[in-house]
């Protein structure tokens, strides 16, 4: 059992995203993985972060707010936490809020502005459960999330900093927030306290209506996709979807999470593991291009390695019928890169002649992106429309015969 925790087995899971990428980090580098987690809050560190909480705020104590302090040590009860707490009230009146002093094996919860005013008891409790599944979070699973977390932020703040790495922060601080409402909801046992509690941090509006508040998120969504632009939290409209998926167990609740917080990042703009899914799809690509014997020509099998520098082509023809379902091309960016990883290897061995643009023709429109791909054929390759049309009309029959010339080949 981790230190800080009352039961081995958190009350809440991780999301798919934060599992994915805490595996991910750790098998892409596991002596930098290992280096994180042995290298973490020394003492002299914790004292230092007590230190700076007792100047910045003012410390409340158990006899003089009991009723905050028996809220906060149930809903520690209801996380598994246990952990000694503590509860200071911030300086700066502006703005409600709290926040989470994180220290290894104890509590130390941030009020900002006046929430015991302004939050009903309950919301307060969903508060608290927001705040104490952070601590939740960097202390169970053996602090693999908060590594991962430690890792990311290092990796940012190098001047040779990839925008991968500051794209999966962003996901995964997205994630945290969308973890932590399930904490929230966890401790408060009550829906519309949840909703009504995030509406009423982000606006300072005092009286709430929680269910207008869901059905406006509804309109939003009745509209058309929407996703987050958010930094470190999402919109309130789409916390407030999130939680409502989850508190009715709906079973595409992650599906759809995963729809508002990582759809839509443009080509430059994927984190890690978005790159690795573009990366799977490329091999998958090539190998239904490379599938033809006639195309594992030196030239092509050199370029292809450019892309993956263990990459060898399928030994057999190849049918990938799950590819045009599991590739998800609605941006623009993305579905150029593929029209170009084609026409590369149209060029790739230009004695082919014919044979390459039709597997070409017949891979953009397996996987959907035909029309794009016609109109950046001509223009890079000084194709006319006509001289493109008589190909793609003749494809399967082109490959027909390359692949018969191919297999009588001595």
């Amino acid at each position: 059992m981790t230190a800080g925790l009352s039961a081995a087995s958190p009350p809440l899971g991780l999301l798919p995203y934060q599992s994915r990428l805490i595996d991910h980090l750790k098998g892409e580098d596991p002596d930098l993985w290992s280096w994180f987690a042995s290298s973490r809050h020394p003492a002299s560190q914790r004292e230092d972060q007590k230190f700076e909480l007792l100047k910045s705020t003012y410390r409340i104590e158990r006899d003089t707010l009991p009723e905050l302090y028996r809220a906060a040590d149930n809903v520690a009860g209801q996380l598994g936490l246990q952990a000694p707490i503590t509860i200071y009230q911030a300086q700066d009146p502006s703005g409600l809020g709290a926040s989470l002093a994180y220290l290894p094996d104890e509590l130390h919860l941030v009020l900002h502005g006046s929430l015991t005013t302004h939050l009903t008891p309950i919301e307060l409790t969903g508060l608290i459960g927001h705040e104490f599944s952070h601590f939740l979070l960097w202390q169970a699973w053996n602090g693999e999330l908060l590594i991962a977390h430690d890792l990311l932020m290092a990796l940012t703040h190098d001047p040779q900093a990839h925008p991968a790495h500051f794209a999966s922060l962003r996901l995964l601080q997205l994630y945290n927030e969308i973890f932590c409402d399930r904490g929230s909801l966890l401790a408060a046992q009550d829906l519309n306290a949840v909703v009504s509690l995030l509406v009423k941090i982000h606006t300072g509006v005092k009286d709430i209506e929680p269910e207008s508040y869901l059905r406006q998120a509804v309109e939003i969504f009745s509209r058309g996709p929407a996703k987050t632009e958010g930094i470190t939290h999402p919109e309130i409209f789409i916390r407030a979807r999130a939680i409502k998926l989850w508190s009715e167990n709906d079973p595409q609740c992650n599906n759809t999470i995963a729809d508002m917080i990582e759809s839509g990042a443009d080509l430059q703009a994927l984190d890690l593991l978005g790159q690795k899914v573009v990366a799977n799809w490329t091999r998958r690509v090539i190998d239904l291009l490379l599938s033809h014997k006639w195309f594992q020509s030196d030239p092509v099998l050199a370029h292809a390695r450019l892309y993956f520098d263990d990459y060898s082509p399928p030994s057999d023809s190849l049918t990938d019928l799950q590819l045009p379902t599991d590739m998800h091309l609605q941006e623009t960016s993305i579905r150029n890169y593929f029209c170009y990883v084609l026409l590369d290897f149209v060029t790739a061995d230009r004695d082919l002649d014919d044979p390459p643009l039709a597997a070409a023709l017949q891979v953009a429109e397996i996987i959907g992106i035909k029309p794009r791909f016609c109109g950046l054929a001509c223009q890079e390759l000084r194709l006319r429309k006509n001289q493109l049309g008589k190909v793609d009309e003749r494809k399967l029959a082109i490959l027909q015969e390359a692949d018969k010339s191919a297999a009588s080949a001595p």
